[in-house]
C-alpha cells in the first residue's frame, strides 16, 4: 500500500491523481505568465521546465526566476526540472553543472520537489539525492524513453532501480510502438505499486496511442498526470481542463 507524501497541502499517494502543469517558456516574463495561467486553471503541482530557459547556466538568474515562481504559485508545490537531451529534454549539460544546478535550486528553498535523472552514471545520482534530501527537499527519481517500451521485466528492473537509488517518487515515462507497449507500462506500474514499494509511482506512455495512460492513472496507480495551459512538455498531453473532465468521468464510472 503506498504510503503517501504530504507536499505543502497537497497530497501525492492517495485520490485521484493530481494534475501536473509543466512551464516550458525561455524567459522570465514568460515563465511568470504561464505560472499565473497554471493557477488560474487550477493545477494540482507547477513543473519548472529548466532545461528550457535562457540563462539557465547562470545561478543568479536561475534562482531570482525560481523565486518569483514560487511566489506567484503560493501553496501550489513547485517542481524543478533541468530534462537532459539523454532524456528527451532541451539541453546538453555536464554531470558536474547537473548537479550544481539541482543542489543550488534545492538549498534555495523555493522548489519542493527535485527531478533527478536516475540513469547514466548512477553513484553519482544516488549522492545527489543524498545531498538534496539534506536540504529538506522530496526528490522525484526519474527515466524517459523517448524511443520505446522495454519489456515488462526490464520495465520492473528499472523501477526498482529508481528505488533502490533513494528518490520519494518513482517516475517512468516510455514510447510506445503498439498497444501492447501502453498495457505493459501499465501494469508494471501496478505491480511495483502492490508488489515492491510503499512510494508514490508516476508513469505514462507517450504520444497518443498511450494518451489512456494519462487519464486512467488512478486505475492503475499512477499519482501524477502532466497537462498543458500552454506548450506541451511531451508527446501526448492534453490541456487541463479536457483532462480533468476525462479523468472524472472515469472516475464516477468506476464508483
Amino acid at each position: 500500500m503506498t504510503k503517501p507524501i504530504k507536499i505543502k497541502n497537497l497530497i501525492l499517494g492517495s485520490g485521484l491523481p493530481k494534475v501536473c502543469v509543466p512551464l516550458t517558456s525561455v524567459s522570465c516574463e514568460d515563465l511568470c505568465r504561464e505560472a499565473e495561467a497554471a493557477v488560474q486553471a487550477g493545477a494540482d503541482l507547477v513543473e519548472w521546465r529548466a532545461d528550457f530557459y535562457e540563462h539557465l547556466s547562470d545561478i543568479e538568474s536561475m534562482l531570482e526566476t525560481l523565486e518569483k515562481l514560487s511566489g506567484i504559485l503560493g501553496e501550489i508545490p513547485l517542481l524543478f526540472t533541468i530534462r537532459t537531451k539523454a532524456e528527451g529534454g532541451n539541453c546538453e549539460i555536464s554531470a558536474e553543472e547537473y548537479a550544481r544546478l539541482n543542489i543550488a535550486a534545492a538549498k534555495s528553498g523555493e522548489a519542493d520537489l527535485i527531478d533527478v535523472e536516475i540513469f547514466g552514471d548512477e553513484g553519482r545520482k544516488k549522492d545527489l539525492i543524498c545531498e538534496i534530501h539534506f536540504t529538506g527537499a522530496k526528490v522525484i527519481g526519474s527515466s524517459h524513453d523517448f524511443e520505446k517500451t522495454d519489456d515488462r521485466e526490464t520495465l520492473l528492473k528499472r523501477f526498482q532501480d529508481i528505488d533502490a537509488a533513494g528518490a520519494d517518487i518513482l517516475k517512468m515515462a516510455v514510447m510506445p510502438d503498439e498497444f501492447d507497449d501502453v498495457a505493459a507500462i501499465m501494469q508494471v506500474t501496478s505491480q511495483m505499486k502492490s508488489e515492491f514499494t510503499e512510494k508514490p509511482v508516476i508513469s505514462m506512455s507517450m504520444g497518443s496511442l498511450g494518451s489512456i495512460s494519462r487519464i486512467a492513472g488512478e486505475n492503475f496507480g499512477s499519482s501524477v498526470t502532466f497537462a498543458t495551459v500552454g506548450a506541451a512538455s511531451a508527446p501526448g498531453q492534453f490541456p487541463i481542463r479536457e483532462l480533468r473532465m476525462m479523468m472524472a468521468a472515469l472516475h464516477d464510472k468506476n464508483k
